[in-house]
């Protein structure tokens, strides 16, 4: 951050969404060196004003407009600005934007707006990254600008470990999520206490309980790496810290775990909120004996374990990484490896409209991008109409439903698919 500070300035964010995260992101920026949030971008004023003042803003002072002149005065006078639409970004002082919207649709629409404007953009949004990740990659390249998840969510953090351990020279086998919950068809109504207690929306807490959210950052990680899903919806492997080395090796096929590896969970254990990998050291005679002495167990097989993800703690990382060194934390090179399933909560029928993510139809499982074809991406669940009939826990068949095809991030997807 002082390099940042020295060689750079001051460098203006703008924050997509003020929900959740998106507030904490501005509390955090006013925190960090170097970074200001000069701009939030949200469909409710009063929701962007409350962010400003939790981070220590007068409501008085923050400028509400939608004309790109007043806002760039705004942001160039170092004072808060607030604005409802995502597009003025394109023609603003801004040097990198942070999605952090969770939504599909307008998502996807904000993050291809600051790429075409030759903006950085960092996206807390895995819904949308882990259905059109290629897309973002493949218009970042043409505009010769970055695009990347974040550190903080449990996808970055899974990343930037399998960074470390590479760095001393093991290959990863398994990438992990942790997962204490899961019940496949909790809904709003039936996660309402988790909801209460953790002052999170009934949609974003029902995506937790639900593990759909899990699914698919873990496919947003299959989609950087490489690393695939051993079956749908992974294993959901129970074991402890302590026996995870040899737990969860065992628990996956032999043949998938060599190069790139697989992607899968823990489930219950004493994991609380962090992530892992199991990984493997090309020459294990010469690491054996120091790994052991380091209290990592016998190998050949070891479990690397960060037992938290702060996710807008550590944002300011991926901002310095961007600005300083144009680096983002992974990219997605090729076509996807991996798909997020919509897999029917209840029983369905003709004539019935799907919900979203986090809702009452449909939860979402990974699998490989070739046994999700022809199935319906969890992502796109909000733009579907059942037209046949489905069972509680099918895969829900494109044959099946019927897609808004009018709709921006429908259109993507389809884009996406002829990409090669």
């Amino acid at each position: 951050m002082q390099r940042q500070a020295e060689q750079v300035g001051e460098s203006k964010i703008a924050v997509i969404g003020a929900g959740y995260v998106g507030t904490s992101i501005v509390n955090q920026l006013v925190r960090a060196p170097a970074m200001r949030p000069a701009l939030v971008v949200n469909r409710t004023a009063d929701r962007a004003v409350a962010a400003y003042e939790l981070a220590g803003f007068r409501a008085d002072d923050v400028v509400m407009s939608e004309d790109v002149g007043e806002l760039a005065d705004a942001i160039n006078a170092g004072k808060p600005a607030f604005t409802t639409s995502y597009e003025p970004i394109a023609e603003l002082p801004i040097d990198i934007a942070v999605e952090a919207t969770g939504a599909l649709d307008y998502g996807a629409r904000a993050i291809l707006a600051s790429l075409d404007a030759g903006q950085d953009v960092v996206s807390f949004n895995a819904e949308i990254d882990g259905l059109l990740a290629y897309t973002f990659h493949e218009r970042a390249r043409a505009n010769n600008v970055v695009y990347t998840i974040a550190d903080g969510d449990q996808p970055g953090v899974i990343l930037r470990l399998r960074q470390d351990i590479g760095g001393m020279g093991f290959t990863p086998t398994v990438a992990l999520n942790c997962k204490r919950h899961l019940n496949v068809h909790q809904s709003p109504d039936s996660g309402a206490a988790y909801s209460e207690r953790d002052k999170t929306s009934a949609i974003m807490t029902t995506s937790f309980g639900d593990g759909t959210k899990m699914q698919v950052e873990m496919a947003c990680v299959a989609n950087a790496t490489g690393m695939i899903p051993d079956v749908r919806g992974m294993h959901g492997i129970k074991t402890m810290v302590e026996k995870a080395a040899v737990d969860i090796p065992a628990a996956i096929t032999a043949s998938k775990q060599d190069s790139p590896g697989v992607v899968d969970f823990t489930h219950e254990g004493d994991f609380a909120a962090g992530v892992g990998i199991v990984a493997r050291h090309d020459n294990h005679s010469l690491i054996e004996t120091p790994m052991r002495f380091y209290k990592m167990g016998d190998g050949p097989d070891y479990f690397f374990f960060r037992p938290y993800h702060l996710v807008h703690l550590e944002l300011p990382l991926t901002l310095a990484d961007v600005i300083l060194d144009r680096e983002p934390l992974a990219t997605v090179d090729a076509p996807h490896v991996a798909e997020v399933v919509a897999m029917a909560k209840k029983d369905l029928s003709p004539g019935e409209e799907l919900d979203y993510i986090g809702g009452f139809t449909a939860y979402g499982h990974v699998d490989t991008a070739e046994n999700a074809a022809g199935l319906l991406p969890v992502g796109l669940v909000q733009y579907a109409k059942v037209t046949g009939e489905m069972a509680q826990d099918d895969p829900i068949s494109l044959d099946k439903v019927e897609l808004e095809e009018s709709v921006e991030v429908v259109k993507l997807w389809r884009a996406q698919l002829e990409m090669s």
